[in-house]
């Protein structure tokens, strides 16, 4: 998987904030990612929308939301505490429908495909022979020096 001479890598450093390894990504695979990985993405999500939701709570219009979703759990509550008083004891449910559940036998195939593994070897071995991987696809690459200067 030799890169074109046309081939563009872009260097970024991932935004996590408990991460930030520098990458590189081929202009193919590039569509604006922020992240290097799917984990660091994803856990970047939920810090967000936890400093998100901590500041509508600590707004007034989110005291009033809180207070009106908290009036309607304890009707809800309690309307399900009168229809449990209401209900008969004397019918209990059957147990035919519960099976036990088994384990099957343990797969022995190997996980990872040999494509994967492949890509493993190259992004481990290039930068130490002076390539550039992409992060995402595995496209090598030679570094160019930007500032360079000839004679």
């Amino acid at each position: 998987m030799a890169a074109s001479p046309q081939t563009v890598f872009r260097q970024r450093f991932c935004r996590a904030s408990d991460c930030r390894i520098l990458f590189f990504i081929c202009s193919h695979c590039d569509r604006g990612q922020c992240y290097c990985s799917l984990v660091c993405r994803q856990g970047s999500r939920v810090k967000q929308q936890r400093v998100a939701r901590r500041r509508h709570q600590d707004s007034p219009e989110g005291r009033l939301d809180h207070r009106d979703r908290e009036r309607a759990y304890r009707l809800r509550k309690a309307a399900m505490a009168r229809a449990l008083i209401k209900k008969s004891v004397t019918e209990h449910g059957s147990h035919a429908g519960m099976t036990s559940a088994t384990m099957g036998p343990a797969c022995n195939q190997d996980p990872e495909p040999v494509r994967s593994r492949w890509l493993r070897r190259i992004w481990l071995i290039g930068p130490d022979l002076g390539l550039i991987v992409c992060h995402f696809c595995g496209r090598v690459g030679r570094f160019l020096n930007p500032f360079h200067e000839s004679g």
